[in-house]
């Protein structure tokens, strides 16, 4: 059994390793949608390119 200092003391960890586990994915998905918004942008700017005259 617990004692309630080993109880908040092992809440705590868990609530440290929940922050860190979503803090490690949601920079994950921010670079993954960086990599996006860039390679778009990339794709416009050719299509842009390639229907002007020269």
């Amino acid at each position: 059994m617990f004692s309630p200092t080993q109880w908040s003391r092992a809440s705590n960890q868990r609530a440290v390793d929940n922050a860190r586990a979503a803090a490690t994915e949601l920079s994950r998905l921010r670079v993954e949608r960086e990599d996006v918004e860039l390679f778009l942008a990339e794709v416009a700017e050719r299509h842009t390119a390639a229907t002007q005259p020269a």
